[in-house]
């Protein structure tokens, strides 16, 4: 009967410290083989003599993605099991096994030649690997879209492949970033290379992206590139010779403390469920969580008097836990949603609902100072009232602007929302204002 051992290969993969999980079957005494199974776990998370994964006791989230990765691939050696009963044992070998775990993965077995160059099976082997489920995933999801509408709006047979695209494919795809919009008309009805989406329909329209929103879509596909350098899937890299388009962010704005509390004082008592979305939104100001986390409490995580997670984003990175303390307003919000029958720490609804409730509980609430924004598309600066352009994401930033005006110290601050330290991306979130200006100036007298 054939049997699986299993173990780590010694070499990481960059920016994650993840080792893959190697397969050794043994069909007979000249029949023993070992393949890749594209799974892949930090080392910490791997029982070498047990052979399995480390499901540790505590940080709900982690536990959750260990035991879903320990399901996967038991279901993988078992897969493998079942399909060496129905083949002749001469017909097995290293190229049969690889084919299977192919097949488990993807649903076709891999060719003969043994090639991975199926540009998109390859982009999905990535996602599976090295992407987190969640938001992370759906973006990777959405750049497969993207690129599948774009081999089709290049026309002639076009078809990406790993080692023909140049820095010239990557402008004409951030060219068709920026034109897509153009093919609808002002209806949502496409008047513009038809066959594109009658092939890959969208439930709506693309809307007109601007030069921050490109930066991202290609720096996920420069992420695949490396990956695939990296672990010799291939040689070329046109990202070498490309330059992304350069990310412009205008003065941070957010929300006082003082409004804060106005918007948690205010009676919402005719809209009930908008009362409930302004607790959730003004608890998020108090911990200045990111929303994909947010979403993903519970009451474990809440330790004492803190909220305590590891931020997704930096999980394979450094794993460190984030502690918040909580202060009274947030303590108060904890307990008046108490339920040990609910899973999640609050009634979440979806991200971009709870976005528009944001909106309209902030015009409500009267909170309509005039703020300057640089509009995506143009790139010019336009005045808001906040409650126009308030999201999710503002309530990191009050948590963050409010602290740094009160403790200049962005690397203490930095210790409670995620951020590394000496992180560029915190600068984003913090202004230096007219008080802190003043306050440093005022040492000198």
């Amino acid at each position: 009967m054939a049997t699986i051992r299993m173990y780590l290969s010694s070499k990481q993969q960059k920016g994650n410290a993840k080792h893959e999980i190697l397969l050794r079957i043994s069909i007979a005494r000249n029949k023993v083989f070992r393949t890749k199974s594209n799974l892949y776990v930090l080392s910490k998370y791997w029982d070498s003599k047990k052979e399995k994964i480390v499901i540790p006791r505590i940080h709900v989230k982690e536990q959750g993605e260990l035991i879903a990765l320990q399901k996967q691939l038991d279901t993988l050696c078992t897969f493998i099991l079942a399909k060496s009963i129905t083949v002749p044992i001469e017909e097995i070998s290293k190229s049969w096994l690889e084919s299977i775990v192919h097949e488990f993965h993807f649903g076709t077995p891999k060719t003969e030649d043994g090639n991975e160059k199926d540009f998109f099976e390859i982009l999905k082997i990535f996602i599976s690997v090295r992407v987190k489920p969640g938001n992370r995933s759906a973006q990777f999801g959405t750049l497969i879209r993207l690129l599948k509408r774009y081999e089709l709006y290049r026309g002639k047979g076009f078809c990406l492949n790993l080692d023909d695209i140049t820095d010239l494919d990557l402008v004409r795809f951030e060219e068709f970033l920026r034109i897509e919009h153009t093919f609808f008309n002002k209806n949502g009805v496409c008047i513009k290379h038809i066959n594109i989406y009658q092939t890959y329909p969208e439930v709506r329209k693309p809307k007109a992206r601007g030069t921050n929103g490109i930066h991202y879509i290609m720096k996920r596909f420069r992420t695949f590139y490396n990956w695939a350098v990296a672990t010799g899937r291939t040689n070329n890299n046109p990202f070498n010779k490309y330059q992304l388009p350069t990310c412009v962010y205008g003065t941070p704005f957010f929300i006082t403390t003082a409004e804060r509390n106005k918007l948690f004082e205010y009676d919402f008592s005719d809209e009930p469920m908008l009362a409930i979305q302004r607790d959730i939104f003004v608890f998020q100001s108090c911990i200045g969580i990111r929303t994909g986390d947010f979403y993903q409490l519970t009451k474990d995580n809440v330790v004492g008097d803190s909220i305590e997670y590891i931020p997704s984003k930096t999980v394979d990175e450094s794993g460190k836990t984030v502690s918040v303390p909580l202060i009274a307003q947030a303590k108060k919000i904890l307990l008046r949603y108490k339920n040990e029958k609910r899973e999640a720490l609050f009634p979440f609804i979806s991200t971009q609902h709870y976005n528009k409730a944001i909106k309209k509980m902030l015009k409500k609430a009267g909170i309509s100072r005039i703020v300057t924004v640089i509009n995506p598309i143009t790139r010019q600066d336009e005045q808001h009232p906040i409650y126009e352009v308030a999201t999710s994401y503002m309530a990191r930033r009050n948590f963050i602007g409010n602290l740094y005006k009160e403790v200049k110290d962005a690397n203490l601050i930095g210790s409670m929302t995620g951020h590394t330290e000496g992180s560029k991306a915190f600068a984003r979130y913090r202004t230096i204002d007219e008080d802190i200006k003043r306050s440093v100036v005022n040492r000198l007298e």
